[in-house]
């Protein structure tokens, strides 16, 4: 098959430090690559990929703009870019984004099926305002707890695909000593890192702190956050690269995921399995689609719970915990796409359906994804 991939402008595919969307999308490129697919990749043009490169824009935009101009100018970039993809839609067979809303007005348009991996969170307004505008839209959840916020909203889903993520040096990172907790990602609310600092107060653990503050998030860092690091037994390391993160998992007890939110996946808690170390989360959003409770890290339902279980992170067996993440590697999580391309090519699907008029011809001429569909439905 023929795929392109549309990536968010925000961050390199992948990126050099934070970045979890452009992470999943790096290795389903480079994926589909080694199972024989053509893949042509839309992003920064200081992307690494095995796909054919279209390069967007000339570096990550969260590299040098602010908080204003991410607000402003990133989505008119965006758009640019799907009117870039469209322009060249003969060349595809399917056309996947990981650019969540912006992508809705393309799909169903005179051109190969369009599928769209919603990697962000589900329950707002907006959300729930556009989608029911697009019935025919087909869309890919990363769990099956992030559908939740659309009962009863029309959304064709065609299937749910766990992120995965090449976890190689992960499970190779080999175990330190364990005399401290860390927490790992981004500085915001919804994280609560705040709630790690009591949970490793309360136990009286060193807690690591690995994370990035976005521009965005500057003001609630400085107000809310930094103050509490004053406390000696906490350390603020600042944002991670992927090279130092397997050896900072690798050498914690567990890492504390107190998100306070419907997280949609959730990378850390498959990063810190496949390093061997113990996660402890509150119940929400996907959790309990990625731990295995008292198996390979602990499912809370509050602080008091996750405080009483740091007293208990000896029993998980660092093996469960990496055999755990190998659920969660680029491999299946590949397959699993091109099955939702199958679906997505297939004669009955709604998706295809909504194309035909531009597979069956464009410009007076049938486009070439055209064989690939009449294959699929041949008996």
């Amino acid at each position: 098959m023929r795929i392109a991939q549309i990536a968010p402008l925000y961050e390199d595919v992948p990126p050099t430090a934070y970045g979890g969307t452009e992470r999943v999308i790096a290795g389903l490129c480079n994926g589909l690559v080694r199972a024989g697919h053509d893949v042509t990749l839309f992003a920064t043009r200081t992307s690494r990929t095995a796909a054919r490169l279209v390069p967007v824009v000339d570096r990550p935009l969260r590299a040098h703009m602010d908080a204003g101009e991410l607000l402003t100018i990133a989505p008119h970039l965006h758009l640019r870019m799907l009117h870039q993809v469209q322009r060249q839609a003969a060349d595809f067979d399917v056309i996947h984004s990981h650019v969540d809303l912006l992508s809705l007005p393309f799909t169903g348009s005179t051109i190969p099926p369009w599928v769209i991996t919603l990697h962000g969170r589900l329950d707002i307004p907006e959300v729930q305002q556009l989608l029911p505008l697009y019935p025919w839209a087909p869309f890919v959840s990363i769990s099956n707890d992030q559908r939740r916020a659309l009962d009863g909203v029309p959304v064709d889903w065609l299937a749910t695909v766990p992120n995965g993520l090449d976890l190689d040096r992960y499970h190779r990172a080999p175990r330190g000593p364990s005399d401290h907790l860390v927490f790992v990602g981004r500085i915001s609310p919804e994280k609560r890192p705040d709630l790690a600092i009591e949970v490793a107060r309360r136990t009286g653990w060193p807690l690591r702190i690995g994370a990035k503050v976005d521009p965005m998030d500057v003001d609630y860092f400085e107000r809310e956050i930094e103050p509490l690091f004053e406390h000696e037994s906490m350390e603020f390391v600042g944002e991670l690269s992927e090279r130092e993160k397997p050896a900072f998992y690798a050498h914690a007890a567990a890492t504390l995921f107190p998100s306070d939110w419907p997280e949609p996946f959730g990378l850390v808690m498959i990063e810190s399995l496949a390093a061997g170390t113990p996660v402890i989360a509150l119940r929400r959003g996907s959790v309990p689609e990625i731990l295995e409770h008292g198996v390979s890290g602990f499912i809370c339902d509050d602080v008091d719970d996750m405080v009483e279980a740091v007293r208990h992170v000896d029993d998980i067996d660092p093996a469960d915990c990496r055999r755990r993440a190998r659920d969660f590697g680029v491999e299946q999580m590949c397959r699993r796409y091109e099955r939702v391309y199958e679906t997505l090519l297939s004669p009955r699907s709604f998706a295809y359906e909504a194309a035909l008029p531009s597979f069956l011809g464009i410009n007076g001429r049938p486009h070439p994804a055209a064989q690939h569909l009449h294959r699929c439905a041949e008996p």
